[in-house]
């Protein structure tokens, strides 16, 4: 009997320490629930103070080119211009591998107008769509007219007078050789 009250008072002996452990740990799990409650309040109040922050930093970049205020609001600082030229260095114009097509020059336009000088640079006489002319360059423009498309060419005239060789204007909206 006495290996079975050793045994007793062993096991009650462990079982209080047990108890106390358990005490402790319960202790130890409502202090962890705290913290974490914990984290979770500063979790939600970084995000709330993270969108507040963009929220501000977006109002602060506003201006009158990005915004609907006025620009009398933009204050007195000079603004910062751009070059049009992008920043980074890009290959211009479609893409590789890309085949590309662009307004070719009819041979037979549907009107020709000829630009001729009004007069002689020297002299001063009026030059006539009768005079004799040479073409020297010419131009196209490609309208859409209904129904069908109507090319016009615009020609150069030269002419000679007073032994210098004289040329007519091109319209100011006709730029290129092909439009």
């Amino acid at each position: 009997m006495p290996e079975q009250a050793l045994t007793t008072t062993s096991l009650l002996r462990r079982l209080a320490a047990l108890e106390v452990e358990t005490g402790r740990l319960h202790a130890e799990i409502e202090r962890l629930r705290a913290l974490q409650a914990e984290v979770e309040r500063l979790q939600a109040e970084n995000a709330r103070l993270q969108a507040e922050n963009a929220e501000l930093r977006r109002r602060l970049g506003m201006n009158s080119a990005n915004s609907h205020k006025p620009p009398s609001s933009d204050g007195y600082r000079k603004k910062r211009l751009e070059p049009a030229l992008p920043k980074e260095k890009r290959n211009f114009g479609g893409q590789k591998g890309h085949k590309g097509k662009t307004l070719r020059a009819v041979e037979k336009p549907d009107k020709v107008q000829v630009h001729m000088p009004k007069q002689c640079l020297i002299c001063g006489r009026g030059i006539g769509a009768d005079d004799p002319y040479v073409v020297v360059s010419k131009r196209q423009v490609f309208d859409l007219p209904e129904p069908k498309l109507e090319v016009t060419e615009h020609q150069i005239g030269q002419v000679e007078c007073c032994g210098c060789q004289q040329c007519g204007e091109y319209p100011s909206f006709v730029t290129v050789s092909v439009q």
